[in-house]
């Protein structure tokens, strides 16, 4: 991925994570690999889980541990 690819693909993960209000640092985040976007979670997701962003496929890691989580 080129720079500016790679600059876009963590604007989207941000935007997704704003989406899915994973803002406050310690219950989750979202990460951008070339292939898909990965979000980590301390918790089962209630409600419906988002499986696409921006063409791209979501990949969900629930029940991660509190230092994954705040991606520490």
């Amino acid at each position: 991925m080129s720079d500016s690819d790679d600059a876009y693909m963590k604007e989207q993960a941000e935007q997704l994570a704003l989406h899915l209000r994973l803002t406050d640092g310690k219950s989750g985040y979202v990460e951008a690999s070339p292939d898909a976007f990965h979000v980590y979670v301390r918790r089962k997701w209630a409600g419906k889980q988002i499986t696409f962003w921006d063409g791209m496929p979501v990949e969900w890691h629930e029940n991660v541990g509190t230092h994954k989580a705040a991606n520490r």
